[in-house]
């Protein structure tokens, strides 16, 4: 029914209103849709639909677009036509659950009525104890009784038992396995998820995965030599990220290579990894078909606007163009931006090293989603990790941080 809902606040709504209006319901709409000055300016009535339909999965947000043309002058007509079409497709949705119920019940009436008579047919039937029951025979007015053997089928002749025989001994033959059998399975499709698996707390495992990719070991922590790396692994059906704190292990997290792994944590998202002994080799031979894409996913980078319908606190892990660049005393703040927005990422302590320049494309690794004073932003976190490539250049080989591309695939 979504989709009827959708169909109502496009064709019915916002294709109805006038420019101003238009803008005036974007305007409204800013804080709840998190819309940029760009997307504001930019997003065609089809491109908000979409938008809400994201961010209001319900209804597709008519309820909302309802409440908000009740506040706008010369949008009564479209409201009162929202209002009357809803009402169509709720009375459809109970219409739908009503023949649902009756069937339901004539289901269950019918069964019963087989049921019964099944019952009373079976009583009707003559039983073999009364087919064994001595029968009458008048014979010159007499009654002659027969006994249970007179009653009983002939003993079959000699040629009989012989064929009898010749048939016992004959060894039988299964039913043929019909050829269509196989083919009227219906192939069951995999839901390949499109955000990393979560886990909380301590998992005793082991659990078996391929290694998709992983960044180089890096210092997250000057003062006392704390270093670690990133890996994003896989199972054949959802894919983790996972932060390992003994940079030993990395000659074991090799892309495509299947590790099992135990004694973890899970926590914001992340697999922990502390000691050598959390990882163990699997056999040679064992195999893993990971699907391309839950390859992909597992590698994709999310779009910004998609960024902008997501909790404060959720970590980030993609690729973007720098389109500028601001410097403030210890802090750099880097705008990016694709095809459907810009935002802000900022840049604390040693990743400040790192020299970036507009045009160039940085890559993120658990950067964490926040907003100040409306303005959406990824910024760098203890753990995170970044790594710049210049356009249509190398690596910057002046990056404290830099890894080779080979890992990524």
């Amino acid at each position: 029914m979504v989709n009827e809902y959708k169909k109502i606040v496009l064709l019915k709504g916002l294709e109805g209103m006038q420019d101003y209006q238009f803008r005036i319901i974007k305007c409204l709409l800013r804080k709840e849709l998190k819309l940029t000055k760009k997307m504001q300016d930019d997003y065609d009535r089809i491109q908000l639909a979409d938008l809400m339909e994201d961010k209001f999965p319900k209804d597709a947000g008519l309820d909302k677009l309802i409440e908000v043309c009740e506040l706008i002058e010369g949008l009564e007509d479209i409201t009162k036509k929202l209002k009357t079409e809803k009402e169509k497709v709720q009375n459809k949705e109970k219409e739908k659950g009503k023949t649902a119920m009756t069937n339901e019940k004539q289901g269950e009436i019918s069964t019963f009525e087989s049921f019964f008579i099944s019952n009373e047919s079976s009583k009707n039937k003559p039983s073999s104890k009364t087919k064994r029951k001595q029968i009458t025979k008048t014979e010159g007015g007499k009654k002659k009784k027969l006994t249970q053997k007179q009653t009983q089928f002939p003993e079959p002749s000699g040629t009989n038992i012989k064929k009898e025989e010749d048939c016992v001994h004959t060894p039988l033959k299964p039913p043929p396995t019909p050829r269509s059998s196989s083919t009227n399975k219906t192939p069951r499709r995999e839901i390949v998820p499109t955000e990393p698996a979560k886990e909380e707390g301590h998992q005793k495992g082991p659990k078996q995965v391929m290694v998709l990719k992983v960044t180089e070991p890096f210092t997250y922590d000057l003062k006392e030599d704390k270093r670690m790396f990133h890996a994003t692994v896989a199972t054949e059906t959802e894919f983790f990220r996972v932060k390992v704190f003994d940079t030993a292990l990395k000659t074991k997290f090799i892309p495509r290579n299947i590790i099992a792994i135990s004694d973890y944590f899970g926590y914001n998202g992340f697999l922990e990894i502390y000691k050598s002994s959390c990882v163990s080799d699997v056999n040679v031979n064992q195999t893993m078909v990971i699907s391309k894409t839950l390859r992909q996913r597992a590698n994709a980078t999310p779009k910004i606007s998609y960024l902008f319908s997501q909790a404060k606190g959720t970590f980030v892990n993609g690729e973007f163009v720098v389109f500028k660049k601001i410097e403030r005393d210890e802090v750099i703040s880097y705008g990016i931006e694709d095809d459907t927005g810009k935002m802000e990422v900022v840049v604390y302590g040693q990743l400040t090293n790192i020299k970036c320049e507009p045009g160039s494309k940085l890559r993120l690794v658990c950067f964490e989603l926040t907003s100040t004073d409306h303005v959406w932003q990824l910024r760098s976190v203890r753990h995170s990790y970044m790594q710049v490539q210049d356009k249509g250049k190398p690596l910057n080989p002046d990056s404290v941080m830099e890894t080779s591309l080979e890992p990524y695939f």
